[in-house]
């Protein structure tokens, strides 16, 4: 997948419903029910044993960048809007990337040694998502919960999210990818519904990496 340049503001970038937006290809990510061994406990496991999780079915994923920053838009069946977060009782929907920070960072939340990176959005936190590391299942950390601006919209059943950060992060730090220009690049996805009461590893995630290079 090719992650073109383009020359519009950062707005417009950010905008889903920007036109900008209509021209670029889109990459249909198949994604699975998260299995056992994804999750944190085997409590969470043999709780949600008998129940249906993981439903989505796939994620439409674009990208574009301009000089300074990079945006990707992700798309995906959501009947309902849940935006809400009330403890045991209402989940917000989310959505999640990964980035490998090493060539030998495993697909699934990373190893020791060599941690991911995760952009996450909550509907709850519309306007925003954070930047967590993690080096393993069970260990993801919050490294900025404003790292990345984003924009979203339910509309027909579906939730269209948009995460745009600048290419070169203003806080380096261990656990911060960074974007330049030429580069090739991996990531892969999960969603939440939260009408479902999914949340941690209880998810839908895509089992392969999407290969993407960065047009310079």
């Amino acid at each position: 997948m090719l992650i073109k340049r383009v020359d519009v503001d950062a707005a417009q970038l950010g905008d889903p419903d920007a036109a900008v937006w209509s021209a670029a290809k889109a990459a249909a990510v198949s994604l699975v029910q998260a299995p056992a061994a994804m999750q944190p406990t085997k409590y969470i496991a043999a709780k949600w044993q008998d129940k249906p999780y993981g439903q989505v079915k796939a994620l439409a994923v674009k990208a574009l960048r301009n000089a300074g920053q990079i945006a990707f838009r992700l798309e995906w069946q959501a009947k309902t809007k849940n935006d809400r977060r009330i403890e045991n009782t209402d989940f917000p929907d989310a959505v999640a990337m990964l980035f490998p920070l090493s060539e030998q960072s495993p697909l699934i939340m990373g190893g020791d040694g060599a941690p991911v990176s995760l952009w996450y959005w909550r509907a709850d936190h519309p306007n925003r998502a954070r930047n967590d590391v993690a080096s393993g299942i069970g260990t993801s950390q919050v490294l900025d919960a404003e790292a990345v601006a984003a924009q979203a919209k339910h509309e027909d059943g579906r939730w269209t999210v948009v995460m745009r950060r600048v290419l070169r992060s203003t806080k380096p730090m261990d656990g911060i990818v960074e974007f330049t220009g030429g580069q090739a690049l991996r990531a892969t996805f999960a969603v939440w519904d939260g009408g479902n009461l999914e949340r941690a590893g209880i998810k839908a995630f895509s089992p392969s990496w999407l290969e993407m290079n960065l047009e310079a």
